[in-house]
């Protein structure tokens, strides 16, 4: 076994990611992209890929960790009311449990690749049981406390449903702070092999055959990406931005959320870009944590986050792990006062706490820092 600290969690979270990764792409290619969705309570889709990927998460880290937290996006509370929508996401957990058995069996699993502390990943035993551990992440409150496990079992639900890029997301805190980030991105067409910086990320670079590609850091060991396959995954390689070369403020490439779907200020956005020289928008993606996922491949160099106002509150499951990710790559992200990204406030990243965020490297932060304060100082 490694001797490297949590290296027994990196490991087990990467065959669990893995494991929903495949369930969740399984989803895509037996409905040709065209997945249906329910409506939760504040209007956001969630599909059945959601539901059965955050039960196989907390499954296998459960039966390792009894005594370990977990706060995830998903509830149960609409498969106990709709016996319809618990069949269909039990038989998606049946069929990645059958999946696992039949890898077993020919001597074939994700863990082939992985450090010799991988642990045997674990199903609920019944219907019940799936409701009780989607539970333990969704009726999950703290943060600050102990070993918690936040997770987005499908990040970017909506261009999951329509074939393009999302994330698989988990990430191990310990009071409060990132220590394992693990996200699989099982639609993401990447060359590991190939020089960083040179693809652009976008929604439609699919991996039409594969599996795409799952990204691992651990607090100060660095990021690493590896290939997926259906058995599991490749060698790692680690990802150092430092090695990019150094970019002028006007070739800056800033990753924005779609146009126009975002409760963001994307015309303050806009504007920072602009002053800066650079051309906006630069990458477009639906999802938080590919956002994150392609600033830490070095595919795009700038993020910037203005809420329209000071109480606007983001999820702690849409930065948790992406964030690790990209730090350790080499990247900065502060909130618009200096501050480090508080993630030890439970369900929320509160704006009163951290407000706003800019993500760019060290050698062009400050300059992006000042943009924004004085994009942001136009509104007195």
């Amino acid at each position: 076994m490694s001797s490297h600290p949590y290296a027994a969690e990196l490991s087990l979270a990467l065959a669990a990611v893995h494991n929903a990764s495949i369930l969740t792409k399984s989803v895509l290619r037996s409905l040709k992209n065209h997945v249906s969705a329910e409506t939760k309570a504040d209007s956001s889709p969630v599909t059945i890929a959601d539901f059965a990927a955050q039960a196989l998460l907390i499954s296998s880290i459960h039966a390792v960790y009894p005594s370990d937290q977990f706060l995830g996006e998903e509830s149960a509370d609409a498969l106990r009311s709709n016996d319809t929508l618990a069949d269909r996401v039990w038989d998606l957990v049946l069929r990645a449990k059958a999946l696992h058995a039949s890898r077993s069996q020919n001597g074939l699993s994700q863990h082939e690749n992985a450090n010799a502390g991988a642990q045997t990943l674990k199903f609920p035993a019944s219907k019940e049981e799936m409701f009780d551990l989607i539970d333990l992440g969704g009726k999950g409150e703290q943060t600050s406390e102990g070993r918690v496990w936040v997770m987005d079992p499908v990040d970017g639900t909506a261009t999951f449903m329509q074939g393009q890029q999302y994330a698989v997301c988990l990430c191990l805190l310990v009071d409060g702070q990132q220590t394992v980030g693990v996200i699989g991105c099982p639609n993401l067409a990447f060359d590991v092999e190939g020089p960083l910086g040179q693809s652009r990320l976008h929604e439609d670079l699919v991996d039409e055959a594969g599996y795409g590609v799952v990204l691992s850091a651990v607090k100060g060991q660095g990021t690493y990406v590896r290939g997926m396959t259906k058995d599991g995954w490749g060698e790692a390689r680690k990802v150092e931005l430092s090695t990019l070369p150094e970019k002028k403020l006007e070739e800056l490439n800033f990753v924005e959320s779609t146009l126009g779907k975002t409760s963001l200020s994307q015309e303050e956005h806009k504007a920072v870009c602009e002053q800066l020289g650079a051309q906006w928008p630069g990458t477009v993606i639906w999802a938080q944590q590919v956002k994150h996922v392609a600033l830490a491949l070095g595919s795009t160099d700038v993020m910037v986050r203005i809420p329209k106002t000071v109480d606007r509150f983001t999820c702690v499951w849409d930065h948790a792990g992406g964030h690790i990710l990209y730090t350790e790559a080499g990247g900065l992200i502060k909130d618009f006062n200096g501050g480090d990204i508080d993630f030890a406030q439970g369900r929320h990243i509160a704006g009163e706490r951290n407000y706003g965020m800019v993500a760019a490297l060290p050698s062009v932060f400050e300059k992006v820092e000042r943009a924004v304060k004085d994009v942001l100082a136009r509104r007195l």
